[in-house]
């Protein structure tokens, strides 16, 4: 399995600094950005598989970031720190960023391991079921084609108990 690739984005340097701590003992690439378009920017030149955002930023907030993100690199999953937790933000989050999952700061250091080993997890399982969705969709390309090189040689005869009939 390859290294993943995490980039934490918040305005604050003692955040970074904290949550490269929190990080340390894990076998992961850490970028940090101190904005949402230095973050842009490093997504372009690395293979990110974890965003955390926070919210609270100049400029480009948290939400703006990771609305760009979903839209520029769809298979990223998003983590969104914030220090408060309004309603309204987080269904804006959700519904038009697709944030898997908010911390609140101040943060657990294990709760904070356990929320980025659990997004990554998720994410192998969405990468190796979209793989295994193309070759589903190429064998059946496939079938498709022997079916018209040799009608009939798809249809699969079977018994009342569900065997295969093989008629020599």
């Amino acid at each position: 399995m390859k290294r993943q690739t995490i980039l934490v984005v918040d305005d604050e340097r003692l955040v970074l600094k904290s949550i490269k701590r929190v990080l340390r003992n894990e076998n992961y690439n850490i970028l940090t950005a101190e904005s949402g378009d230095q973050g842009l920017l490093l997504l372009k030149d690395y293979d990110v598989q974890l965003v955390i955002s926070d919210y609270n930023m100049p400029g480009m907030n948290g939400l703006e970031f990771l609305q760009n993100v979903k839209r520029d690199h769809h298979q990223i999953l998003t983590i969104m720190l914030t220090g408060q937790m309004e309603i309204e933000i987080a269904m804006k989050a959700i519904n038009e960023a697709g944030v898997y999952k908010f911390i609140l700061k101040p943060w657990e250091d294990a709760d904070l391991i356990i929320t980025i080993r659990r997004a990554l997890e998720s994410l192998e399982l969405i990468l190796e079921r979209e793989s295994l969705l193309q070759q589903i969709k190429t064998r059946d390309v496939i079938l498709q084609d022997l079916e018209k090189e040799h009608p009939g040689i798809t249809k699969v005869e079977r018994d009342e108990n569900g065997y295969i009939i093989v008629d020599c």
